[in-house]
């Protein structure tokens, strides 16, 4: 997204969490931003990246970011901007990433991350800070 465009409209989730992950789903839809909810699951979408944040069995609270990469072309902008939003999302983090590419569909890579947590009010607060500063810097 360029400067002096909309931000993302949101989509309202349907997961009945309490607490602080219902905090964050709240922040999502007043903020504009584009995501949907499944039970314990919430997808935002940020220009062509998927960020998740899920409990995962034996991990614990995690926050997985999806970058799909280009294969034999595509659109450059649409790569930019999700690439962009992937690395600021992860970085605003501040937390250590793993990475790795899933090449499992072969015309369709797409590289992950994954941060963890160890407990839902740090998951929350960290996604809320850097999500808002993220929001912040693309509307100047």
């Amino acid at each position: 997204m360029l400067e002096g465009e909309d931000w993302e409209e949101g989509i309202p989730g349907h997961a009945s969490f309490v607490g602080p992950l219902r905090v964050l789903q709240r922040f999502l839809r007043d903020g504009g931003f584009q995501f949907e909810a499944e039970g314990d699951v919430t997808r935002i979408h940020l220009h062509g990246a998927i960020i998740e944040v899920s409990d995962e069995p034996g991990v614990g609270l995690v926050v997985s970011a999806s970058l799909p990469l280009p294969y034999g072309g595509g659109d450059v902008r649409y790569f930019a901007e999700a690439a962009q939003a992937f690395s600021s999302i992860l970085v605003l983090l501040g937390r250590p990433v793993s990475y790795y590419v899933d090449s499992s569909l072969e015309e369709y890579p797409i590289l992950r991350a994954r941060v963890i947590f160890e407990d839902v009010e740090s998951l929350v607060s960290s996604l809320v800070n850097a999500l808002s500063k993220l929001k912040e810097s693309r509307i100047k």
